[in-house]
């Protein structure tokens, strides 16, 4: 996908963005248990529970970000300590993320391929303040090949 300017927009309910808020509480969070940040979102993103999380609906939307987080440990419970990003970055990160995954369509597999967890933290200072969809087409169109 080169662009979102073709591809009728997807607006979120508030479901979905509530889902959204969860995944960037549930990013947050692993800073809380010092998790490193770019092992922590790699592995999200490739894990059976994001998987589950793309899904039109399962369990794992229901169960918050402290449940969700700890699905991903029951996965990968030697998650590795270390470098941590800022709770703001994780959070948007988290949050753009699964705003990505609604307004595209695209897993969140396909996603962190796109713009792995590092990219995104070091977007966050200049993309941040901008409504996700504008911040995620701009990432879009700077991949292009």
């Amino acid at each position: 996908m080169k662009s979102l300017q073709n591809k009728v927009l997807h607006n979120l309910s508030a479901f979905e963005r509530q889902l959204c808020s969860v995944q960037g509480k549930m990013f947050e969070l692993s800073a809380k248990k010092n998790l490193s940040s770019k092992e922590f979102i790699d592995f999200y993103m490739q894990s059976n529970t994001a998987s589950f999380f793309d899904l039109p609906y399962d369990r794992t939307q229901w169960l918050g970000e402290e449940n969700l987080l700890q699905d991903v440990l029951d996965e990968k419970s030697d998650l590795p300590s270390g470098n941590i990003f800022s709770t703001e970055a994780l959070f948007w990160i988290g949050y753009t993320y699964r705003y990505w995954h609604f307004l595209t369509g695209q897993a969140s597999k396909e996603i962190s391929q796109i713009c792995t967890g590092e990219t995104m933290n070091a977007l966050y200072p200049a993309y941040h303040t901008l409504d996700c969809t504008m911040a995620i087409e701009r990432i879009l169109e700077s991949n292009v090949n």
